[in-house]
């Protein structure tokens, strides 16, 4: 009887395995999309899908992507958009974490807002978009505020992103991160402006309680999409272990035009 990993053997062409195999396979073994990607990295070939990564990704930096799990707190406008680039990338495994709905005032910038959607958990509209794009996805929805009693959830992420709108909730993220040894990455945005570090070190950048920066400057759609390519980007640094900025703030202002690193003190 022919086997899964034979019957894929003979789509690879370039030791890249095609979608239409993928859905042949599916009927013939009443098995998951997951499954077969699963295989087809087992077995040292590649989703032609991650064609483009070529170069830049090599077929174990994507087999490390798809068999890491990242933990995003907040999907509006830069947990959404990181989001939709990890899985788009490859990761294999989010959680995604948000306690809130869509309102007309997220239409400027989240993703998945749209006047459909209005009204709807933005973790679950998430995660129904996201297997949409990549089915060999594994995703597990949260609608509910992170605080002190789910600290739980952490347990056994490779990657924690902090796309959280409060200061105060941002720094206890980062704090239990830090106490818990789990790598993170943190983001902001406010009008033009978006910073970023993989420090846990979020007390030196909110001193004071209240509101951040964003309720007097607003949040522009470039600058969450901006934001979320630098988490996304340093998310996958980590995972495959290049170089981040544990020490560095990183800030990138579009209105003056200026990309800088600001050393984080201690």
């Amino acid at each position: 009887m022919l086997s899964l990993i034979s019957f894929l053997r003979s789509s690879v062409q370039d030791n890249y395995v095609p979608y239409s195999a993928y859905t042949d396979a599916i009927k013939r073994f009443s098995c998951s999309f997951r499954e077969v990607e699963t295989a087809v990295f087992n077995e040292g070939w590649m989703p032609r899908r991650y064609h483009r990564n070529q170069h830049s990704l090599s077929q174990k930096d994507q087999a490390k992507l798809f068999h890491a799990h990242v933990l995003i707190f907040g999907c509006g406008g830069l947990g959404g958009n990181v989001a939709e680039f990890l899985a788009r990338c490859g990761i294999g495994t989010l959680t995604l974490v948000d306690g809130d709905v869509y309102e007309e005032h997220n239409l400027n910038r989240q993703n998945f807002s749209t006047p459909a959607t209005l009204g709807m958990a933005k973790a679950n509209v998430v995660s129904d978009a996201l297997m949409r794009i990549n089915p060999a996805l594994q995703v597990n929805a949260l609608h509910r505020y992170f605080d002190s009693t789910m600290l739980d959830v952490l347990n056994g992420k490779d990657v924690v992103v902090d796309a959280l709108d409060s200061p105060e909730v941002k720094l206890l993220l980062a704090s239990t991160c830090k106490t818990q040894k789990i790598s993170f990455v943190h983001c902001a945005i406010a009008g033009w402006i978006a910073q970023c570090t993989t420090s846990t070190n979020l007390s030196y950048l909110y001193k004071e309680s209240g509101k951040g920066a964003e309720a007097n400057r607003g949040n522009l759609s470039f600058t969450a999409s901006l934001g979320a390519s630098m988490q996304a980007a340093l998310v996958v640094k980590i995972l495959l272990g290049k170089e981040t900025l544990d020490d560095t703030l990183w800030m990138i202002d579009f209105n003056d035009n200026e990309s800088i690193q600001i050393p984080m003190k201690i």
